[in-house]
């Protein structure tokens, strides 16, 4: 091996080649054109000197300055070069990636002061020096070392980077190292293991260093904390300081902030490299911001007391340029201010300083720095403190800055030179340790360039000196033998070129090349002379020591030819003393250190250590000895104990050896600044905890409507309904849906997306649970965010300056009442900007609930907004939703059944899939099912409830959760819990656990869900029995239906809630064998429990829920019935039992159990809803129905003789009978008079409204009075009539002030919103407008083409709208005259028009039974629905403009929801078509009149409550018993046939799905399958009942089929049709056997002898012929010769009879079926008023129903024993008339061989009854209602009630009326 100095000896020439760079990287820069010439060539025996560095592939750059010098940076981060540089074998490659080097040289114009010392030169080197050691796959360059050895790199600088010119083949090497093959060099980043030619420390034998005490390199020492959760509170400034780091380095692979970064030469570890990957750019910004923040307070903090400083210091290194340069001002600025010496900011100044990035420090800096620490020292008296020694070791560190950045602005006359001074002086202080540190500062000052850097001096002079450049060279690649050589290289230039003495390097003269070549002195630019190697030795050691190679550092130290200068010992002791006291260092690499300083005290033949340097080392040793880290400490007194013998002491007093501040023990500024709000990151927080906290495994988008009316074909996504009310101008949508129907799966989706989508400063979308909220209404927003922990200052910028999306769950359960947007103040001026979304469930809302939801306009009057709400109604799951959520749900977990075992039992199962439409109970459903149908066989039987799908799912949740808590394992006494439980019945006890909660939750907190429990405050309330620390209560709570957010607890659904709290009343029947048993066993109805009952306890009509769930319990547990009848019983004798037996009556009724014929004398029932229930001929005497709401109940024939009837509710007001029909009518604005227009010769009848007494009769009119209205003032009328004329009425006179005429029948007229003008119109297809004063015609409008139906004013009354036959919209203005906008109808013909009162809308009802809305600003329509199965005839808006009565002539009128097209409600009573609907002036009452002469009124506040207002809206068209009286039949006229329990009423499934009206129906004598025909249908469909499914299809008549029957024995079925034919079809296979023919007329009855051998059909002709199927004869029975609308013959064994209709009257006869005209007995019945709809034999032929429009009578064939000749006589008597009922009676049908009969009616009610005798007189029969469903109306037919208390005189006359009965 070579060294650099014998090398130098033995070299005899170099050349200088001027060939250009070649290979892959560019070529140097040509210079610029005012560049001064090139240096001559230089040449030395022939052989040109290299003119450039070679092979220093580390240290720096070369540039060109103006004076075309090199220029090479150098300082204590740039020298970079591992062992692997210096010692390639031969045959390796040396990689370098020239490009990664972004270091600006001092020549460098485009940052002339900045300071290259920072990142720019340490980054560059590290960077490549490390991608050399990694093989980094960046390299671009690779050289062979065998080549770069005879031709080195030449390194030139290009656009301020390094680029490697290609090798100069003719150069003379300077330094060539050579290396054998079989040399190996292992490098890695934190150990370096030198092999081959590389000195290898051993132990020493002759007494010089060792050069092993630090065996080995190791990492560079790092300062690690706990990595914080990506979003955890980050509470220390070391820890922020650390993530901040990693995410630097992350950013930048290998690329180094700067000397202070402790770990960015190092790679990131896999669990640091995990951390990064958490962290998003939003989090980087809060670390970055925080630092900022940080830095803030810092400077705004007055004291700068130490732990402050101490805690910002830290933060130097990962500060922007910006923000560093802020805080060293803040620094720098301080100090100066400071009068006295503060040492803490003294150091912290100084390590800002150190800590530096590459272009952060500029040289004003440096100097303004540099100067006050001169300043402060010069003015320090030495003696008085360590004040002096604390500056002057802080000044040598900013020196040492200086030097290695290059400063050019150090003044040598004001700065440099008075500072050598001052350092000269301190050199002969009487303080060694002083004296020492000054030497230091001296030489780095000396080396502190105020012109250029001494490497460049050395550069010049080495152009001449032969082996200059080889030993520059060796210096600048920086390794352990490349340092010891260029030392002494450095010696002996100075020594042997410029006559040097024996001092060596110091007498050299600083040397200038000039341009001729020749050496001259340079004077006063660059004194040379004083400077000295060691210096630049303890540079190169301080660098090893940086960077972690210790082994290094122990090998230079060893050789280092300045080895044994004393002020190369002391700096040697100092950095060996700062690594055994620095902590960050590994223990034993600090314990290595002090024995190194043992060492070093020691000497040998080679270190010889002054006495000085001794006593400095047993000083470091004692201070080592004084910490507080043991294993350091023991090792250091042990030494000094040891090194102690020597009559050698210590100095004395205490001397600083850490290079850093301690590290802080607290945070106070990161403390200070986590106060500070910082909104995005918060609210980045939040997303992220909000998305993370989404856990849906399955979300079907659900589907919605505007109304409950709208048909499935108007449905649409709720999202996208949302996002455009989102995206609009409207600020609150209302969501409406039944419990479970998905509300708040809905709603947590829409956040979850929102927050997915949300981008920094966008609308914030924020879901608010309001139970969870103490007063939602009053700070809604605050208080959730609070609950976030936002900060006041934070919600109130919120509040001010963003837009918020709300979504607001759970309206019904926070039992709210208020308007939320209102009380919220919300987009008001100031206010919060919102989107308001609110989910409610329709049962909580009551009629007027729009008020609660509507935002108010923003003006004087703050009238309601209509444009700025919307609405939606969640509609439940159709099938294919179904479908995707088992699809989805099955995979979620390991099942043994697809998704075809769950959709074939959904399907099979009577009712289940009708009731998993709503996706709670589906949920629920797919949990029990494999539960529900084990051991099952025939699942078509098998009924489920949702009570019992709760019950099964709580059983398998609970079981689920005790065998997780079996396989966990649990501290001991939690195990020992869980074993009692177990012991004892776990599922039981979890049950018990949660129905105890649930009845704590209704009792304490009124139902409110959630439970607010803190340990400390509520461990001695009801709360800690659930939610305290005991382990069995947490081991119930863990494995309950509970969820949990903080400290708030709540039952994972409502409707769970409810189940639990149901169950305290009646529990699960099937498992009285696991759970306790059912309650009404435990707590019998008697006096002494009742008060104890849970029934007792809370009022629960209004929880509707809750009664649903026990109501099935009704229907499953009979025992639980009658314990309900028993305490309805005890209230008789019992007041305390009042509460329980009103609960116990609503339950019944709610579960359909029938009161007919009951005893319920003296219950006490006050506050009950029996709305709907059935109390025909019940005995209520002296019953407390105080409040009780009997709207739409059956009470026929009822005793409330004396009972307490005060506030009772009957939904209906006293009806007016009039003697006439009623064409028009109207309220007066004063509301109290009420007008009433009639047919010719009547006039119009004003009634007062408070008696509905007759007070006036105006009479003048010739024709029918079609329209009425009142003046705003209630003083005029107007009217308009069939005589085409207009008249005007004074009220007060009754004269007739005006007589206006038409040219035809006026239909319609309207008083203008001022009074002084009026409309009318009609046939005459003229508007005409009236001047109310003085009955002038103003203008005749004449655009309408047919007759007008309706018009109506504006409310503004500038505009009036008609409408007319040819279906189009006309406005006219009413001040010119001139038409106005058309518009066209979207239905048809419209029959009525009516402006809202608030002007936003227009109704119009449409002859197809459509309802349209219109937008009057945007002139569309806004919603329209099939609001009636006839013509509107009529429509008005109530005076709040929320509501919109209609009216048809299918005999109805209903009440809508005008925003949402939701119905209220449907009043049915009219027995003819109603023509007027009007709404009284308070809204409290609704109006119509009837073609059946009467008015009625009804009770508007009592709109949908209690009762479904839509059940049995489809009229039946055909009514059939199955052959064992079993099961009823019902055929409709949507085509659907229904099937019920002929016993108890149960729905059953729809058995056929048809599309057209069902015109009649038959059942198999096995009742297995049943035969329908659709109207005008010419086939017969087979079905079967128990699959639904077709099992033939008859085709063959010509025309439509209207008559069939199948054969008793089952083979056959005949079908009569318009075709005149009768056919007989095989039963099974469907095959037509034979056609019938014979009939003149349409066959429209048949039937079958009892024994199946003839068929019996009438026709429309008068015939009955029977038809022999054996014999294929035929013969006539019956023939009537006249038309017969309907047939119905009686096979019965008393005889055949038939019975038919001819004009309106009933004819009965006995026939002798052997031939014509054999009838007997024959009679015609009593005619009826009204027309005959259907009629029917019972199986005994006795009795025969006859159904009419509004009743049903029954006559009974009365045998007359007495009759002439011995034999049977009789006749038929009407002995039961059944009145009040509403609607055709479309089908009457007899139960076989019972007395109980049927009736269908067309408006869709289905009844059975049956009859009764009354005593022993075959005359007294009654009829009693047995069970009644679909459309309910109020039914009081012969009602007793005399002395009933309290009765209100309304009621008493409703009574009385409903007593007389409608049709009396």
């Amino acid at each position: 091996m070579y060294s650099a100095k014998s090398f130098f000896k033995s070299t005899q020439a170099a050349t200088m080649s001027s060939s250009s760079p070649q290979g892959n990287s560019p070529p140097p820069p040509p210079a610029p054109p005012s560049a001064p010439p090139a240096h001559p060539e230089i040449t030395v025996d022939g052989k040109r000197v290299l003119s450039q560095l070679e092979n220093t592939a580390t240290l720096g750059y070369v540039s060109s300055k103006s004076s075309d010098i090199p220029t090479i940076t150098q300082g204590l981060a740039t020298i970079q070069l591992g062992p692997a540089n210096m010692f390639n074998p031969l045959g390796h490659h040396t990689t370098r990636d020239a490009t990664a080097d972004v270091d600006h040289g001092p020549g460098d114009a485009s940052d002339a002061r900045s300071v290259s010392s920072g990142r720019s030169s340490k980054f560059g080197f590290r960077n490549r020096l490390s991608r050399l050691f990694k093989e980094d796959p960046k390299v671009k360059e690779t050289v062979p070392t065998s080549i770069a050895s005879s031709a080195p790199i030449t390194l030139v600088r290009t656009e301020g980077r390094l680029q490697s010119a290609a090798p100069d083949h003719d150069a003379v090497p300077v330094l060539s190292i050579q290396h054998s093959p079989a040399d190996t060099v292992e490098t890695s980043s934190t150990k370096f293991a030198v092999t081959g030619t590389q000195p290898q420390p051993t132990p020493a034998a002759d007494g010089s260093i060792r050069m092993d005490i630090f065996p080995e390199n190791v990492a560079k020492p790092t300062y690690k904390t706990n990595l914080p959760k990506p979003l955890a509170r980050v509470d220390k400034t070391p820890q922020l300081v650390y993530c901040c780091s990693l995410l630097s380095k992350a950013q930048e692979p290998l690329q180094p902030t700067s000397d202070s970064d402790v770990s960015l030469d190092s790679p990131l570890d896999d669990k640091e490299k995990e951390w990064v990957q958490l962290i998003d750019p939003v989090l980087q910004d809060r670390y970055r911001w925080l630092v900022e923040q940080l830095v803030r307070a810092f400077a705004d903090n007055p004291l700068k007391a130490s732990d402050v400083v101490t805690e910002i210091v830290l933060v130097g290194p990962v500060l922007d340029r910006e923000t560093y340069r802020s805080l060293l001002s803040c620094f720098i600025s301080k100090f100066e201010q400071t009068t006295a010496l503060d040492v803490t900011l003294l150091q912290g100044l100084v390590q800002m300083v150190e800590c530096a990035s590459s272009g952060y420090l500029v040289d004003d800096d440096l100097v303004r720095i540099s100067t006050v620490l001169s300043k402060e020292l010069s003015i320090t008296h030495i003696g008085t403190s360590d004040h002096p020694l604390h500056l002057t070791l802080s000044l040598a560190r900013v020196l040492d800055v200086m030097v290695t950045g290059e400063v050019k602005d150090l003044n040598r006359e004001r700065d440099h030179q008075p500072m050598l001074q001052l350092l000269d002086g301190l050199k002969n202080s009487d303080n060694v340790i002083q004296r020492y540190e000054a030497t230091y500062a001296y030489q780095a000052l000396q080396y502190a360039p105020d012109d250029e850097t001494p490497l460049q001096v050395l550069w010049r002079y080495a152009k001449v000196a032969a082996a200059g450049a080889g030993a520059v060279s060796s210096v600048f690649k920086l390794d352990p033998e490349g340092l010891l050589n260029g030392i002494e290289s450095l010696q002996e230039i100075g020594a042997g070129i410029a006559g040097a003495v024996s001092t060596g390097i110091e007498v050299v003269e600083a040397l200038r090349v000039g341009a001729d070549g020749a050496i001259r002195a340079s004077e006063n630019k660059f004194d040379f002379m004083k400077k000295r190697s060691w210096y630049l030795a303890l540079q190169g050691t301080a660098l090893f020591i940086h960077q972690g190679r210790l082994s290094d550092f122990n090998l230079v130290v060893s050789q280092a030819s300045c080895r044994n200068n004393a002020n190369f010992q002391w700096g040697v002791c100092r950095q060996v003393g700062e690594i055994a006291v620095d902590p960050l260092w590994d223990v034993p690499v600090r314990q290595q250190a002090v024995d190194f300083l043992g060492k070093l005290f020691r000497g040998g033949a080679d270190w010889k250590p002054h006495v000085d340097v001794k006593r400095w080392i047993l000083t470091i040793l004692v201070q080592i000895s004084g910490m507080s880290d043991v294993s350091v400490k023991d090792h250091a007194v042990a030494l000094l104990l040891d090194l102690k013998k020597d009559d050698i002491v210590e100095y004395p007093g205490c001397y600083p050896l850490s290079r850093r501040l301690p590290l802080p023990t607290s945070s106070p500024l990161l403390a200070k600044v986590q106060e500070i709000p910082k909104l995005e990151y918060d609210l980045h927080v939040l997303r992220l905890m909000r998305i993370a906290d989404y856990k849906q495994a399955v979300y079907i988008d659900p589907m919605a409507k505007l109304n409950l009316q709208d048909t499935d074909d108007n449905l649409f996504p709720l999202m996208d309904k949302v996002r455009d009310f989102i995206a609009s101008g409207s600020q609150v949508m209302l969501v409406l849906g039944d419990s479970g129907a998905g509300k708040s799966t809905f709603n947590r989706h829409l956040e979850h997306e929102l927050w997915q989508e949300y981008n920094a400063g966008g609308r914030i979308p924020l879901f608010v649970n309001l139970p969870s909220l103490e007063r939602p209404e009053k700070d809604l927003v605050g208080e959730q965010l609070r609950t976030y922990n936002f900060l006041e200052d934070q919600i109130r910028e919120l509040k001010l300056h963003r837009q918020f999306t709300l979504i607001c769950d759970g309206y019904d359960e926070s039992q709210l009442i208020s308007n939320l947007h209102t009380t919220n103040l919300f987009n008001q001026y100031g206010q919060w900007d919102v989107k308001l979304l609110i989910t409610c469930r329709t049962q909580y809302l009551g009629l007027d609930y729009r008020s609660r939801f509507e935002p108010k306009a923003v003006d004087q009057y703050a009238s309601v907004a209509n444009d700025l709400f919307q609405q939606a109604v969640i509609t439940p799951f159709i099938r294919e939703q179904i479908e995707d959520y088992v699809e989805h749900y099955v995979p979620l977990e390991p099942r043994t059944w697809v998704k075809e075992d769950y959709m074939d039992k959904l399907e099979v199962i009577p009712n289940l899939m009708d009731l998993v439409r709503n996706p709670f109970l589906l949920t629920l459903s797919l949990e029990a099912l494999p539960t529900v149908v084990q051991g099952k066989i025939d699942l078509s039987r098998l009924r489920v409830t949702r009570a019992e799908l709760y019950d099964t799912f709580v059983r398998h949740w609970m079981g689920v959760n005790k065998r997780r808590l079996q396989d966990q394992h649990l501290s001991e006494s939690s195990q020992i819990a869980l074993d009692i439980l177990c012991a004892d019945g776990f599922e039981r006890h979890g049950i018990l656990y949660q129905m105890d909660l649930a009845a704590s939750i209704f009792q304490e907190q009124d139902g409110k869900p959630v439970v607010d429990y803190s340990h400390m405050r509520d461990r001695k309330t009801w709360k800690a029995q659930f939610f305290g620390l005991d382990p069995e209560t947490a081991l119930l709570r863990d494995s309950s239906l509970l969820s949990r957010a903080g400290n708030q607890y709540r039952f994972v659904h409502r409707s769970v809630l409810e189940y639990f709290f149901s169950c305290t009343i009646s529990r699960p029947t099937k498992e009285h064998d696991e759970f306790d048993p059912p309650v009404h066993s435990d707590t019998p109805a008697t006096s002494t429990a009742i008060s104890t009952h849970p029934l007792s306890q809370k009022d629960l009509v209004i929880e509707t829920s809750i009664i649903q769930f026990l109501a099935e319990r009704v229907q499953l547990d009979s025992g639980f019935k009658d314990e309900l009848l028993a305490i309805i019983e005890l209230s008789k004798t019992d007041e305390q039992a009042a509460r329980a037996a009103a609960n116990a009556i609503t339950i019944l009724v709610k579960a359909g159990v029938r009161f007919n014929g009951a005893d319920l004398q003296g219950i006490r029932v006050p506050g009950a809803d029996m709305s709907g229930g059935q109390f025909d001929s019940a005995q209520l005497q002296e019953a407390d129905l105080t409040d009780v709401n009997l709207t739409k109940s059956w009470i026929r024939q009822a005793d409330f003789t004396k009972a307490q009837m005060e506030r009772v509710r009957f939904g209906e007001m006293p009806y007016l009978k009039v003697d006439e029909w009623v064409f028009s009518y109207t309220y007066s604005p004063d509301g109290t008079s009420f007008a009433v227009g009639h047919s010719k010769g009547v006039g119009i009848n004003i009634y007062d409204t408070s008696t509905w007494a007759t007070t006036h009769t105006f009479e003048g009119h010739q024709g029918w009075v079609n329209s009425l209205a009142y003046s705003p003032t209630s003083h005029q009328l107007l009217s308009g009539s069939g005589d085409k004329t207009v008249r005007l009425w004074d009220c007060e006179s009754g004269s007739c002030v005006f007589v206006l005429e038409h040219t035809g029948e006026v239909l319609t007229v309207a008083f203008s919103p001022s009074g002084k003008q009026v409309a009318s119109a009609g046939a005459d297809e003229t508007v005409r407008l009236w001047d109310v004063q003085t009955g002038a015609n103003l203008f005749n409008l004449t655009d309408n083409t047919k007759w007008i139906r309706s018009i109506s004013y504006s409310p503004d009354g500038h505009a009036v709208v008609s409408v007319d036959d040819d279906g189009m919209f006309r406005f006219f203005d009413t001040q010119t005259g001139q038409p106005g906008e058309v518009w066209e109808s979207q239905s048809g013909e419209m029959w009525s028009v009516a402006f809202s009162p608030d002007g936003l809308e227009i109704a119009v009802g449409h002859k197809n039974g459509e309802l349209q809305l219109y937008s009057t600003a945007a002139g569309k329509p806004t919603r329209n629905w099939k609001a009636h199965g006839e013509e509107v005839t009529d429509v008005r808006f109530s005076p709040n403009s929320r509501w919109v009565a209609t009216c048809s002539t299918d005999r109805s009128a209903k009440v809508w929801n005008a925003a949402t097209g939701s119905i209220l409600s449907v009043f049915t009573g009219h027995s003819d078509s109603v023509c007027r609907v009007a709404f009284s002036p308070n809204g409290l009452q609704l109006a119509s009149c009837s073609d059946d002469m009467t008015i009625r009124l009804w009770d508007i506040s009592s709109l949908g409550t209690g009762v479904d207002v839509e059940g049995g809206s489809d009229p039946l068209t055909s009514v059939l018993f199955s052959p064992d009286g079993r099961v009823l039949f019902c055929g409709t006229e949507s085509g659907a046939v229904r099937q019920f329990d002929a016993g108890s009423g149960e729905s059953g499934p729809f058995v056929v799905y048809g599309d057209k009206p069902v015109e009649c129906l038959a059942v198999s004598p096995d009742g297995l399958r049943i035969a329908s025909v659709g109207t005008d249908d010419e086939f017969v469909t087979v079905w079967n009942i128990g699959t639904g499914q077709a099992d033939v299809v008859l085709y063959g008549h010509t025309r439509e089929v209207i008559a069939m029957a199948f054969s008793a024995d089952g083979r056959w079925i005949a079908t009569g049709s318009n075709d005149k034919t009768v056919r007989l079809w095989d039963a099974r296979s469907g095959i037509l056997d034979r056609v019938l023919d014979g009939h003149t007329g349409r066959v429209v009855c048949l039937v079958f002898s009892p024994n199946s051998h003839e068929i019996l059909s009438g026709d429309r002709d008068g015939t009955i012929r029977a038809w022999d199927l054996d014999g294929y004869e035929c013969r006539v029975v019956v023939d009537v010769y006249d038309d017969v609308g309907l047939w119905a013959i009686s096979t019965s064994p008393n005889g055949l009879r038939v019975a038919s209709i001819t004009k309106q009257i009933v004819v009965i006869a006995d026939v002798d079926p052997r031939g014509r005209d054999n009838c007997h007995h024959q009679q015609s019945l009593e005619r009826d008023p009204d027309s005959v709809q259907s009629f029917a034999f019972s199986s005994c032929g006795q009795w025969v129903g006859v159904g009419y429009r509004r009743s049903v009578r029954l006559w009974n064939f009365v045998i007359d024993t007495s009759a002439e000749g011995g034999g049977e006589g009789g006749e038929w008597k009407c002995l039961v008339r059944i009145r009040d009922i509403i609607g055709d009676v479309n089908s009457v049908a007899w139960k076989p061989d019972t007395l109980e009969f049927s009736i269908g009616c067309a408006n869709g009610s289905l009844q059975v009854w049956k009859l009764v005798e009354a005593s022993s007189s075959s005359d007294a029969w009654s009829a009693q209602l047995v069970w009644s469903a679909g459309n309910l109306v109020l039914t009081a037919l012969d009602v007793v009630f005399a002395d009933a208390v309290g009765l209100s005189s309304a009621n008493h006359q409703l009574l009385i009326q409903r007593c007389e009965g409608a049709a009396a």
